[in-house]
């Protein structure tokens, strides 16, 4: 064999190669979409139910994870379930359904810390802004992801502690909790609004719906904190619990209170979004893109809707409404331009 003939062959090798590993890589970085809730009681603190039965409802029910945040404990994920001796727990399986340990650090504020396993006592702090900041550093020295839940419960967080409040960047946008007071009132804004108000100054801050579950038992009605109301849908490259918080972090996820999405996608030019017929039930969908100061961009009642970047949006997120009443959030594209 001629060496340039050689050397060309090798040279196709080589490419076809790196084609493949390119492809893989690219198919990697697209990852997956897993289903979970990050705010779960057990009845380690004030929830109903054990852990087991509590990790069941989630699996039997489609989800792919839960995080169990018990107030001011850890509650170890990888141990018997001494409440109900009699039943097998089930802490999960590997890639088919993960339990990720957390802690709801119980402070004047309330945050979760996702992904950690030890007990992080809360900080204290002088008013919410510095509360909400000393409890984030201390769960991200644990090796936990900080999100601030339910700011208009007791109406204790506001738009600008928010803004102010650098260290945290993830909040309950939606806790199904009755007492919770997602739309707001009497004067007070809702949680949405709030959103607004905090990316509109500029600062990066990721919506996040959850159950804040207590109760399986009993009637589940809207007087319980039930599970299966609020959840949020992560785009990840595995089921495990470091890729699942890196692409919660970096806000590669939407939150849920009952829609679904078939896709979401975005780009350096548009977000498109690929919703789901229901025939059986006839639900129609209207999607909002909004931006800056909450001001409404576009109206799509499509199956597909799109959105175009202009380049002065600042920031570009997405509300779907369907007809019964239920909502998803997309994570908001900032366009460089703060």
């Amino acid at each position: 064999m001629l060496p340039g003939r050689k050397m060309r062959i090798m040279g196709s090798v080589f490419c076809a190669w790196m084609a493949i590993l390119l492809f893989v890589s690219l198919a990697a970085a697209q990852g997956q979409w897993y289903r979970g809730n990050t705010h779960t009681h057990t009845a380690f603190s004030d929830g109903d139910a054990a852990p087991s039965v509590v990790v069941r409802w989630y699996k039997e029910h489609g989800y792919n994870f839960v995080v169990i945040t018990d107030h001011d404990r850890y509650t170890p994920i990888d141990q018997g379930d001494f409440y109900a001796s009699n039943l097998t727990a089930d802490f999960g399986q590997p890639g088919k359904f993960l339990v990720i340990g957390g802690e709801e650090v119980t402070d004047k504020v309330h945050l979760n810390a996702i992904n950690v396993r030890e007990s992080i006592k809360p900080q204290g702090g002088t008013d919410p802004v510095d509360i909400m900041n000393r409890n984030a550093r201390a769960i991200r020295a644990a090796g936990g992801l900080p999100q601030v839940n339910h700011p208009n419960w007791h109406w204790r967080v506001n738009a600008d502690q928010l803004i102010a409040a650098t260290e945290v960047k993830h909040f309950e946008l939606f806790n199904a909790g009755r007492d919770c007071n997602n739309s707001g009132g009497g004067g007070a804004p809702s949680t949405e609004e709030m959103w607004d108000r905090v990316l509109s100054s500029g600062r990066v801050l990721y919506g996040l719906a959850s159950d804040d579950t207590h109760s399986l038992f009993g009637e589940f009605s809207m007087w319980q904190a039930d599970p299966g109301r609020g959840w949020i849908v992560v785009k990840a490259a595995q089921l495990s619990a470091p890729a699942l918080v890196a692409a919660i972090d970096r806000g590669d996820f939407y939150a849920s209170n009952g829609v679904e999405l078939v896709d979401y996608e975005q780009s350096d030019q548009e977000i498109r979004l690929e919703l789901p017929p229901d025939k059986r039930h006839e639900v129609r969908y209207r999607t909002y893109f909004i931006g800056r100061d909450g001001q409404v961009l576009k109206r799509d009642d499509s199956l597909k809707p799109t959105y175009r970047f202009r380049g002065d949006e600042l920031y570009v997120r997405a509300r779907v409404e369907a007809s019964n009443g239920t909502m998803a959030w997309t994570q908001p594209v900032f366009l460089g331009n703060k």
